[in-house]
């Protein structure tokens, strides 16, 4: 959110708190009181001033739990369904597909999908995050293989991801702790 608007807001969040005031006090016949503390010492009010730090607190709480600033952003876009193959460390390959959702802007995603094999193996991300032009992505699968895939994105609309991911130690049930995974986005 820009300052201008920033000012706008807080502005007219100020006139509205003094005007419902007004009327609390004015017409009525409210009362109030409140404490705070300032520059060490503490400050007792009532009256009208007190209902509008009342009233105007509680408006910008909710301005706050409202505004659509999203805080941290990405430009990278890698929702979507994807094509996907694992290379194993033992030199195997197995296709399947993911579904990576992710918000637009937001730099939290989470992925989910299913490799195909002798025995299909279903996976869910526990988090997903994209930091500058890295992806982290926390992951457990159904046999309860847990581990972080890592990669980096050399677009903000990727077509292709590579990949790596390592098991935790002591999590890896299939003997395969490390490979890497190539990701293509279904159009």
């Amino acid at each position: 959110m820009s300052d201008t608007r920033f000012f706008i807001v807080v502005t007219g969040l100020a006139l509205l708190s003094v005007g419902l005031t007004f009327v609390l006090f004015r017409f009525l016949k409210a009362t109030a009181e409140g404490k705070g503390k300032l520059l060490g010492g503490t400050i007792t009010y009532g009256g009208s001033l007190a209902g509008f730090v009342l009233i105007f607190t509680m408006l910008f709480g909710a301005f706050y739990r409202l505004r659509s600033d999203p805080g941290v952003t990405t430009p990278i876009a890698i929702a979507g369904g994807w094509k996907l193959q694992i290379h194993t460390s033992h030199g195997l390959v197995f296709d399947g597909t993911a579904t990576i959702r992710q918000r637009n802007g937001d730099p939290i995603f989470a992925m989910s999908g299913e490799v195909n094999g002798k025995k299909p193996v279903t996976f869910d991300s526990m988090v997903g995050m994209i930091r500058e032009r890295d992806i982290y992505l926390i992951y457990e699968n159904l046999e309860g293989e847990r581990g972080i895939i890592r990669g980096k994105v050399t677009s903000d609309a990727p077509k292709t991801l590579r990949l790596v991911y390592v098991d935790l130690v002591g999590s890896d049930r299939n003997g395969d702790p490390t490979g890497t995974i190539v990701l293509q986005k279904i159009e």
